[in-house]
């Protein structure tokens, strides 16, 4: 059995929750294209060298506040129903996309038409993650005895996804569309598409 060691010193979470919050906050304010390491180190009040020693380049640091994006807004927690853990995950990422977060990944999904590197980021920290999460809600639910087999679990994320994205990045207020959306009606159109 093989154990990976982290590189570079060990991680202070000060440092880190600094660094993370400077990226997302530059992300928002200034775009990608304007991100810096020297600027999230300056906001973040660190030397480039500690930023370095954890993150070796800005697009890790960009994975890096992504997974905190989705570790912090989605937590796939168990209500007991169906429909009261997806409108708990719903409101989870209403609630996130609605402010700068929003801001943030509206940023980095038209960065990621011309880079594959941040397509890839998204894709692995935001949408495999929301799926993986939307998909134990279904297997417990299915567990339940609240849905029938056969239920497809990535038609149901990608839905569940695309009502919540799909303002955020085609209207020309974004996060202040998504705010306006009301969770449950979310929650009925996934659930029309389940067996049930």
């Amino acid at each position: 059995m093989s154990i990976t060691v982290p590189r570079g010193r060990p991680m202070e979470v000060r440092v880190d929750d600094a660094v993370l919050t400077a990226t997302t906050a530059l992300l928002a304010e200034q775009g990608y294209g304007s991100l810096t390491t020297s600027a999230i180190a300056r906001r973040a009040g660190v030397s480039t060298a500690s930023l370095y020693r954890r993150w070796s380049s800005k697009e890790e640091l960009v994975a890096s506040a992504a997974r905190t994006i989705v570790a912090d807004y989605l937590t796939p927690e168990d209500t007991g129903s169906l429909p009261g853990d997806l409108g708990l995950l719903i409101g989870q990422k209403v609630t996130a996309l609605s402010g700068d977060l929003g801001t943030v990944l509206k940023t980095l999904v038209g960065q990621a038409a011309h880079d594959p590197a941040i397509a890839e980021i998204l894709e692995r920290e935001i949408l495999d993650t929301t799926t993986a999460h939307i998909a134990a809600i279904l297997d417990r639910a299915a567990a339940r005895g609240e849905l029938e087999s056969g239920y497809n679990a990535q038609q149901a994320a990608d839905l569940t996804i695309a009502l919540v994205t799909t303002p955020l990045l085609l209207r020309a207020d974004g996060p202040a569309a998504v705010a306006r959306l009301v969770p449950d009606h979310i929650v009925a159109q996934v659930l029309a598409v389940l067996p049930r």
